[in-house]
């Protein structure tokens, strides 16, 4: 059958697959076969087995889909086409994912989206006078996905997420700053494949 892939995450490696039939799959990045890794708006062809999931995923040798072809308007744009928003909205909808790796472009535009809504939350409050209300429901907000993207971020050059337990130290806080600003691994490791 025929389908675009409308998503893929390095991340949880799976993705999803809008085929002909007007239905979506999902599939697991080991059912893709080609040597590059799979791209939002690329059309494939793939099998179902007797459950329905999804099994062999090819990069279609034909690029057209006759009764498909409207999807490919409404796709997501790559994330080298992302804003600060949708690298926030992305992480977000990666609320408690502790596993793969997280490239530093992810990881820094999250956080800094993460300053702007404290500071906004915090002006709030001030207005209002409600002490710290809307700081702290901000916080609690996003708290877990910051824990999950620094293990990702850390996962990408290497390291174990439980390395984020020497924030509670001062010199610890300052190791993480540089390990998140460092470069991550070339070269797929024991937490994924390269996240770029």
């Amino acid at each position: 059958m025929k389908g675009i892939i409308l998503d893929f995450s390095i991340q949880t490696n799976s993705g999803i697959i809008s085929g002909e039939d007007q239905r979506r799959y999902t599939f697991i990045g080991s059912e893709w076969k080609e040597v590059f890794n799979p791209q939002r708006g690329l059309i494939i062809d793939f099998d179902l087995d007797t459950n329905g999931q999804v099994i062999g995923v090819y990069k279609a040798l034909n690029n057209s889909i006759s009764s498909t072809s409207h999807i490919m308007t409404n796709t997501e744009k790559s994330e080298e086409d992302y804003n600060l928003f949708d690298w926030f909205i992305k992480c977000l909808k990666n609320y408690a994912n502790f596993n793969g790796r997280a490239r530093r472009k992810e990881f820094w535009f999250f956080y800094l989206a993460l300053v702007i809504c404290n500071i906004f939350a915090m002006v709030l409050d001030a207005i209002l006078e409600t002490e710290v209300i809307f700081y702290g429901i901000v916080t609690l907000a996003t708290i877990i996905p910051f824990l999950a993207v620094s293990t990702r971020r850390l996962h990408d050059i290497g390291k174990s997420g439980w390395w984020y337990l020497i924030s509670l130290t001062i010199i610890g806080i300052i190791l993480l700053i540089i390990w998140w600003a460092k470069e991550g691994e070339a070269f797929s490791n024991p937490y994924g494949d390269i996240a770029k």
